[in-house]
């Protein structure tokens, strides 16, 4: 009875492997980016333009520019062609870490976007739901 039971949990270990090897990529990444929950301003270096924001799954990070695009928190930009340097008084945030997200807008800055957006993206993908949701769902659509 005791062989029975160790070559029967020795099937099921084994079984549970090779399916698992079967249906998961090698160095795979899964990572759960859920818009709904909250998270805390990590920082920021507005001369370098980047961002991060901690969450209970992990840290955000990316970049921020100021340009001209689309002016609703939370929306992607059609001008993916925005980078650092760009200038204008509107503040969009791109997520780089843990995966790419497209260009979202965050806020208008009237005087000071180059020196504010960055620490605004950080705080703003920690506190505004609209902004996550912008960069979490633009993720699964770049080019």
């Amino acid at each position: 009875m005791q062989k029975l039971c160790f070559i029967l949990f020795g099937i099921i270990i084994t079984t549970g492997a090779i399916a698992a090897d079967l249906c998961v990529r090698n160095d795979a990444m899964v990572v759960a980016l859920n818009p709904m929950y909250n998270g805390t301003a990590n920082g920021s270096d507005n001369v370098n333009k980047t961002w991060s924001t901690r969450f209970s799954y992990g840290v955000v990070s990316g970049i921020s520019a100021c340009a001209t695009d689309c002016t609703t928190q939370g929306c992607v930009a059609t001008n993916q062609n925005m980078n650092v340097y760009s200038t204008d008084r509107h503040c969009y945030c791109k997520m780089l870490r843990p995966a790419l997200s497209r260009w979202v807008y965050v806020g208008y800055y009237y005087n000071n976007c180059a020196t504010v957006c960055a620490s605004n993206c950080a705080s703003n993908v920690a506190s505004a739901l609209a902004l996550r949701r912008g960069l979490f769902r633009s993720i699964n659509t770049l080019d």
